[in-house]
């Protein structure tokens, strides 16, 4: 669960006591309810978490921050436009309303930030008269009927009974003799490690999902597919019985319902019932026959070619998902950015910028659906350390291939996505064309230009001969949406 009260009170009477006067340096808004201030101390900076995030709600001091995916939200350059070299001044915990308030003060500006801990949780940057500046959290404004400009006030004050039975909780807080913030530095010991641990499992969730889709669609499609794979004696019977048919088509009289007829198989003579058709004539019925045959057997070679890439896709999905469940918390925090869409104030509106595809070894291509999408892809969605390709010289998609920080990319991945690169753009349908390939820190917007247009520096070239089956398999494992890309 989240700090106690009394775990609260303490953090708040050590903040008060060790860091008032302390200056603002940096701030940071990785997720609408979680927010970092890099506080200067004499001798040393120290990074202040401020997480109203329901069970992970605390005050701490940080040892790592959380990545920021994508555009920092606008709740960041409020801080930092606003709390930047600004000294915190007082530190107040107001334990009725379960609210911490940081005042900072800076010659006679004022600003405060505010933690509220009870649901629906979030942050606000309050003027010195109390109006709200900005505030964070999703539904956290529209529930308390707040917005920039109107006039804070604490939250309802929680009952007697839960203040009491939150009274009676006991602290967790064991500081360490080497801490220089003992309760601070304490209390993210209690949650940081969760805290970690559950934004990891919501990237792993995250990642997972359209693998999980895919292999329940594709999975559910090969049953279907399977049997019909499966209809060759099916299709075969029909063959027996029009060529009987065609055999004695003198002994069928036209209206008939069925006729009894001898068969002449390896394992003996043998009377066959065959139903027939009133309306057809005896020729039409033995030709009808035929037709089945030949429309089952088209079916079993197409069902068997299906079957064998959907038994590929589920394969692939299957593999995906267990290199997926094996990421550490490390390599799981390296792909924040996948949260951008589930973040509210952060994430694209409607919907993702880019078409996903799965390329060599599971690895994740994203492709921009238009011009405004590109730019949204490149400079809000992809880290700095992503690769960038386009095809050279042409109008087209910005393709981006996620790394984690320090990453290589592999050569096949890079021509999956140079294909695709190529796919997406001018050179669409030629035999060969040329692809840039840069990291995303080196793309610049420039001034005044079209969407999707960009310069960039430092880029490698190669000429890619165009492989059909390397394509056709990338089209196939786009996720998203139905039908081909």
């Amino acid at each position: 669960m989240s700090l106690r009260p009394v775990e609260f009170g303490e953090v708040v009477a050590e903040a008060a006591a060790r860091l008032v006067g302390a200056v603002a340096q940096k701030a940071w808004c990785p997720l609408p309810r979680l927010a970092y201030l890099e506080l200067r101390v004499p001798g040393r900076s120290v990074v202040l978490c401020l997480c109203a995030e329901g069970e992970l709600s605390r005050l701490s001091v940080a040892e790592d921050r959380f990545p920021t995916p994508g555009e920092p939200a606008p709740f960041q350059r409020w801080l930092r436009q606003e709390l930047t070299g600004f000294k915190l001044a007082a530190a107040r915990y107001l334990e009725e309303s379960r609210t911490v308030v940081l005042e900072f003060e800076r010659e006679a500006v004022r600003r405060r930030l505010v933690l509220e801990v009870g649901a629906p949780g979030g942050l606000l940057l309050l003027s010195d008269n109390q109006r709200v500046l900005m505030l964070s959290g999703e539904g956290f404004g529209q529930r308390r009927n707040l917005y920039p400009g109107a006039q804070w006030s604490p939250p309802e004050p929680v009952s007697p009974e839960a203040l009491a039975k939150g009274r009676a909780q006991p602290s967790r807080l064991e500081p360490k003799e080497e801490d220089a913030l003992p309760k601070l530095q304490a209390a993210e010991r209690v949650l940081g490690q969760k805290d970690r641990t559950s934004r990891a499992d919501s990237i792993r969730r995250r990642l997972a999902q359209p693998y999980r889709a895919r292999l329940k669609r594709s999975s559910r499609t090969l049953e279907k597919v399977r049997a019909e794979a499966q209809r060759g004696p099916e299709a075969e019977k029909h063959r027996e019985v029009g060529e009987l048919l065609a055999q004695n088509l003198h002994r069928l009289k036209r209206g008939a319902s069925q006729v009894t007829l001898t068969a002449y198989t390896e394992a003996g003579v043998e009377e066959v019932q065959v139903k027939l058709d009133p309306k057809r004539t005896p020729k039409e019925e033995a030709d009808w026959h035929f037709h089945q045959y030949r429309r089952l057997l088209r079916g079993v070679e197409q069902a068997r070619h299906r079957e064998a890439e959907l038994a590929r896709e589920v394969a692939h999905a299957q593999t995906a998902l267990t290199q997926i469940e094996a990421m550490d918390d490390a390599a799981l925090m390296a792909q924040a950015e996948v949260l951008q869409v589930s973040q509210g104030e952060e994430g694209p509106k409607g919907g993702l910028p880019f078409k996903e595809y799965v390329g060599h070894g599971g690895a994740r291509i994203w492709v921009g659906r238009g011009s405004e999408d590109n730019d949204q892809l490149t400079f809000k969605v992809a880290r700095p350390w992503h690769l960038w390709l386009h095809a050279r010289g042409l109008p087209g998609s910005h393709v981006v291939v996620p790394l984690e920080k320090n990453g290589e990319v592999s050569q096949e991945v890079l021509l999956d996505a140079a294909h695709l690169a190529l796919h997406h753009s001018g050179a669409k349908g030629e035999p060969r064309g040329e692809v840039s390939y840069l990291p995303v820190k080196f793309v610049r917007k420039l001034k005044g230009a079209a969407p999707g247009q960009v310069t960039y520096a430092r880029e490698k070239t190669f000429v890619v001969r165009m492989e059909p089956e390397r394509l056709e398999r990338l089209l196939k494992s786009r996720h998203g949406d139905p039908g081909l890309p």
